[in-house]
């Protein structure tokens, strides 16, 4: 029996261990006489290959660059993930954590607003002498208002940036609002216009109390909590009801609706008509109220030159101007110079005023460190049939002039009187002259927002009782004190 190649070999292990049949194995002799290769497998036990006869498969060239490539994709791609998902996890537990915080800062104002309305009774309470009580809850709504600031959303702060009062309070204003409350009240002077500062006040309050009250709600219901936006402008509402109340009854005794605003056209006109400039030249931009209530900054040309202009008295506040450069030319005379003064004043408060002129020297306030600067420098001080008008904490209306050339270079109105519009309207039919110690003066008065005439204990601070007593009544009298 023939065999083929490939069973012969196939048949090796069995031949080896002679488990071939006779007939078998006789043909797989026959076969090896024949084949060299078979043969040669049977004596060595090892199978012969020719390379030529190989076939390799076919790959790109590089192969092992892909694989290592993919690889490092795949581990980068798993690495991203994971940190993805750590990142993510870090700013939900931020985020998680801040919104906490705000939450207890919410509960903090709520506590400290909640029942507010109630507090202001004590004024109308005589009583009840101390409103250190009102003025502590002023104290905590401001420290509270400011731990919900610094906890806001990206959302929350921006809505907080849009608002006009940025949740702020002035304090100091509303406290010398229910000082001026508590003193008219126990004096016998409460007016109509008292009564309805003082519901407003409450109402505001109020208000605020229901609005903290829902926001409170929302900051403490569970897991819908964490997505909820304060209402920062409804909030916001409150400090502008507050701040314009404060103001207008502090500083004029008057409601804020009774506030009559001047136009900008008119603003314009009057810094036109008393610097002698021409009205086209005249930039106007409204401060912010938290700085300034009711007050225009205004610039002449580009040079920096301009001041600021109270909209509501339309009293040029203050001015700083361009009167050339400095030069070594002669010294006007001194009386000259008076003369340019009292005219400047005149224009500047569009009539003629009984004003003391005092002479300050030369370069009042002033730190210029060159001898060619030489300016003439004034206080102001108005007077009405001899009676001086005292102001507080040493403020004076000055102004200065160029020595060399009269012009007026800088000019400030006494902060602490709005204008002195109305000062000759004040009523001198009280008894008058020196009591003991005291001094008959005029004063700008917080308590009726008018000029009156008192009688002055130097030896006191202006927030001393009976540092001041009206002339009229004897009664204490306080001197307004602006608080920006």
């Amino acid at each position: 029996m023939k065999l083929e190649h490939d069973v012969v070999q196939d048949l090796y292990p069995l031949y080896i261990e002679n488990d071939l049949s006779p007939s078998v194995k006789t043909s797989v002799d026959e076969h090896l006489k024949e084949c060299e290769e078979c043969k040669s497998f049977y004596e060595t036990g090892e199978k012969s290959f020719q390379i030529n006869k190989i076939e390799e498969p076919a790959a790109p060239q590089s192969l092992d660059e892909k694989i290592i490539l993919r690889m490092k994709l795949t581990r980068l791609r798993l690495i991203s993930v994971v940190l993805a998902a750590i990142i993510f996890s870090m700013i939900l537990t931020d985020y998680v954590n801040e919104r906490e915080k705000m939450f207890m800062a919410v509960s903090d104002y709520y506590v400290a607003i909640e029942n507010s309305p109630q507090m202001f009774d004590s004024i109308k309470n005589k009583e009840q002498s101390d409103l250190m009580h009102i003025e502590q809850t002023f104290y905590q709504l401001s420290e509270g208002i400011m731990e919900i600031e610094e906890y806001m959303n990206f959302i929350e702060s921006k809505f907080y940036d849009s608002t006009t009062f940025l949740l702020s309070l002035n304090t100091q204003r509303l406290n010398s609002m229910i000082q001026v409350m508590k003193t008219r009240y126990n004096q016998g002077r409460w007016s109509e216009t008292d009564e309805a500062a003082f519901q407003a006040l409450k109402e505001y309050f109020k208000k605020q109390e229901e609005i903290t009250s829902v926001e409170y709600g929302k900051t403490h219901h569970g897991y819908s909590s964490y997505l909820h936006i304060l209402d920062v402008k409804k909030m916001d509402k409150f400090y502008e009801n507050v701040n314009l109340l404060s103001y207008s009854y502090t500083r004029f005794h008057k409601m804020p609706e009774q506030i009559k605003v001047l136009r900008e056209s008119e603003l314009k006109s009057r810094i036109a008509s008393a610097l002698e400039i021409n009205k086209d030249d005249i930039d106007l931009k409204k401060e912010s109220p938290l700085n300034a209530m009711y007050v225009y900054r205004f610039d002449i040309g580009e040079n920096g030159n301009g001041g600021e202009i109270d909209a509501v008295t339309g009293q040029i506040t203050n001015y700083h101007g361009d009167t050339g450069p400095l030069s070594d030319g002669p010294i006007m005379d001194q009386k000259e110079a008076e003369k340019k003064a009292m005219l400047y004043l005149e224009k500047i408060y569009g009539k003629v005023l009984n004003l003391e002129l005092v002479s300050l020297g030369f370069n009042f306030n002033s730190f210029a460190d060159d001898s060619r600067y030489k300016v003439y420098s004034f206080k102001a001080v108005p007077k009405v049939e001899g009676y001086t008008l005292y102001t507080p904490l040493e403020t004076e209306t000055l102004l200065n002039l160029n020595a060399r050339n009269g012009k007026l270079e800088s000019f400030d109105h006494n902060r602490h009187v709005p204008s002195f519009d109305d000062l000759d309207a004040v009523d001198l039919t009280a008894s008058s002259g020196n009591i003991d110690d005291k001094k008959a003066v005029i004063i700008y008065s917080a308590l009726t927002g008018q000029f009156e005439l008192v009688f002055i204990k130097p030896d006191l601070e202006y927030f001393q009782k009976d540092k001041f007593t009206s002339a009229k009544t004897r009664l204490e009298e306080k001197i307004y004190i602006d608080s920006f």
